[in-house]
């Protein structure tokens, strides 16, 4: 089990009032700050932060035009900007990402898009950590 999955399944027994949700229709800009598990189906631009412990959701709707710094990062939509995760990135089939990825682990699914440079060590999470 990767150290995505892991996390993901830690993640899973949330209550509903620790569930964010950006619904399609939605536009975000400026510094977002998100904890627990978040699912992006709109639009944010700017600087997106999730708590240590978060899960940061983009669907196949969302678009991100910024940089994201969280723990572990599920990318289905389109991100423009740079992705540091503190455990896992992972981009679904259905991805699409421009800009640099470092994280500890970092997944890549067949027919995702992904244009830039990836950073894989422990000391990716370690650095966001401080």
């Amino acid at each position: 089990m990767s150290a995505f999955e892991k996390n993901l399944n830690s993640t899973l027994a949330i209550h509903e009032t620790e569930l964010t949700i950006i619904s399609e229709n939605t536009k975000l800009e400026g510094t977002l700050r998100f904890s627990k598990v978040t699912r992006v189906h709109g639009t944010l631009a700017g600087e997106i932060h999730s708590d240590e412990g978060s899960l940061l959701i983009l669907t196949q709707s969302s678009v991100v035009e910024g940089q994201i710094i969280g723990d572990s990062v599920l990318i289905n939509g389109y991100v423009r900007g740079n992705v540091y995760a503190r455990k896992a990135i992972s981009i679904g089939e259905s991805g699409r990402v421009v800009g640099q990825l470092s994280a500890p682990s970092i997944k890549v699914e067949f027919g995702a898009y992904l244009e830039g440079k990836l950073s894989i060590s422990a000391e990716s999470g370690r650095a966001l950590a401080l």
